[in-house]
């Protein structure tokens, strides 16, 4: 019985996973959130083996790759993707640097204003002294999951994105 729960959740979370990030896709150096990478692809798309590498303390085969001060998560998938593919896929990450672009036209020192070209929802937010802009699809349930968030700090003209956020969120 267990067995057969398990592989209907997997079901679930392909349809539900898949659906919102054909709609989403979410991006970033070229590696779409969730999809299933080897680590020599992950390395290819962030530029090279990083400086340094941890594994999850709690959650074994769950990897941190640190560029710097980014840092790039590389997480064994529960189920396979969107592809039916088991392994390992990018999970998310925090951008501090200018170095990689998200949605193929935004990074960390862009203008904020240049998120109103990707569409969608963006709420703005301040929370102890961060000011945040969380992007999202829609608000249809399947893009609930995913978490696109821009840091920034506002200058005499303009408002700066200082860190960029992506994440699955699971409750």
């Amino acid at each position: 019985m267990k067995r057969i729960f398990y592989i209907f959740a997997c079901v679930l979370a392909i349809a539900f996973n898949g659906n919102a990030q054909e709609k989403t896709k979410v991006v970033v150096n070229g590696l779409r959130l969730d999809n299933v990478y080897s680590r020599e692809q992950m390395y290819e798309a962030l530029g090279g083996v990083p400086d340094k590498i941890e594994e999850h303390p709690e959650y074994k085969e769950h990897y941190s790759f640190y560029y710097g001060k980014d840092v790039f998560y590389w997480d064994k998938l529960d189920c396979p993707d969107e592809n039916g593919i088991l392994g390992h896929g990018f999970g998310g990450c925090q951008i501090y640097t200018d170095r990689y672009v998200v949605f193929d036209s935004i990074r960390v020192g862009d203008p904020i204003e240049k998120l109103k070209t990707l569409g969608g929802i963006l709420k703005d937010y301040c929370d102890e002294g961060v000011c945040t802009i969380r992007w999202r699809q829609s608000n249809a349930p399947e893009f609930a999951f995913v978490v696109v968030e821009f840091d920034y700090k506002e200058t005499d003209l303009t408002k700066i994105i200082t860190c960029i956020n992506i994440y699955v969120h699971f409750i």
